[in-house]
């Protein structure tokens, strides 16, 4: 019954192009297609090498000048040693209230997975805005770790999921004029040990914006900070969050979590970041596989309970860019590496070279996993 339902939706979608040509002002339809190609080893005894094309597919209704309607569609097509590998592979976790994963190839040697991580409609008029369904809720105001973005938690490592998660919720927002806006969401859930329901209130003082947020994070309750603003020519930002369970509330200290960041562009192209991340139920030892091996959530950003991560960009030109990662803690001598360059291949192309490497023990600095990933991106 899947594969019908997401073949007759990806022909919808396609054909609405066409349509898009006369209704422009109904219709959009972008998105893009990349190739990319992977390389993993710890030694020249265990190479493996995986391949992925990604497509995906954002489209837009506007019936009205009201209304809006957004579907968007993941496809990915993996080929290589991961399908037997990885086991998350064959059960793709969706954890809307409705399923909208399947697999619709899958074999020893290749797998073909559609997820359609937006579907939601949404009305809107000069100060009030309601959206209901798969959507994403960004809450978060740094670049790496977002403490207050309890609803799309994700995960820095993982680079070619641009768009990030979304949630089947329900998203009411107020706006009052550039004062101060009320944002209040909660996630659509069956299980009550999976329901998010908060609120966010934004205003602008001293020239920084500033949020505040409480409310109910499955079994915890939930309350919050954040604000982001500029000393001189350097941006600052600080995101605080603290969860404390509500059924046993007089047991246990909660977990508290923070991230403070500074960023500076010099005249010459250099971008530099630097961040500051506290986990207070991160783990003393034995961390260091939960990092790429832990499915996210906000409670645990990362492992570790103290991360220091900088980032390094240069623009060589205006089509060249080259960055470096690095995530350190001290916890199991922990070190994640990241260098990529990027190069503009005009309006619709780029190539990407990207490293990921980790290394690290508890009394040396052993490679525990390198990844080399070579991207061609279209953009359409």
């Amino acid at each position: 019954m899947k594969f019908y339902f997401y073949t007759i939706l990806l022909i919808l979608i396609y054909n609405s192009k066409a349509m898009a040509q006369t209704e422009e002002k109904k219709w959009e339809l972008n998105g893009y297609v990349k190739g990319i190609q992977a390389t993993s080893f710890t030694d020249l005894d265990s190479v493996s090498t995986n391949s992925l094309l990604h497509n995906r597919l954002n489209f837009r209704w506007y019936p009205s000048d009201s209304w809006k309607v957004g579907i968007e569609v993941r496809n990915r097509l993996f080929v290589g040693d991961q399908i037997t590998v990885n086991p998350l592979l064959t059960d793709i976790d969706d954890d809307g209230i409705i399923d909208l994963s399947t697999n619709l190839i899958e074999r020893n040697d290749a797998l073909l997975n559609v997820t359609m991580d937006r579907l939601w409609v949404q009305w809107q008029n000069t100060s009030w805005q309601v959206t209901l369904g798969r959507q994403r809720v960004n809450w978060g105001v740094d670049r790496i770790f977002n403490p207050n973005d309890i609803f799309n938690a994700y995960s820095f490592i993982d680079f070619d999921y641009e768009e990030r998660p979304g949630s089947d919720a329900l998203r009411v927002q107020y706006f009052k004029d550039t004062d101060y806006t009320l944002d209040m969401a909660v996630k659509i859930t069956d299980d009550p040990d999976e329901l998010i329901a908060a609120a966010l209130y934004k205003f602008n003082k001293w020239n920084y914006d500033i949020q505040l947020l409480g409310g109910v994070y499955k079994r915890d309750i939930v309350i919050g900070t954040g604000w982001a603003g500029n000393i001189r020519n350097a941006g600052l930002k600080t995101e605080l969050s603290y969860f404390r369970n509500y059924q046993n509330f007089s047991e246990g200290s909660g977990t508290f979590i923070s991230s403070f960041s500074v960023d500076y562009a010099f005249k010459n192209s250099l971008y530099v970041y630097g961040s500051y991340f506290y986990n207070s139920s991160g783990k003393s030892k034995n961390a260091i596989g939960d990092l790429v091996e832990t499915e996210i959530g906000v409670k645990n950003l990362s492992p570790f309970p103290h991360n220091i991560f900088t980032q390094l960009s240069y623009e060589f030109s205006a089509i060249t860019n080259l960055s470096m990662n690095i995530l350190y803690s001290p916890t199991d001598n922990a070190v994640f590496i990241n260098p990529a360059l990027n190069v503009l291949m005009g309006k619709q192309f780029d190539l990407s070279i990207i490293s990921q490497n980790l290394l690290g023990n508890t009394n040396s600095y052993e490679l525990l996993f390198n990844t080399v990933y070579t991207r061609i991106k279209w953009n359409f």
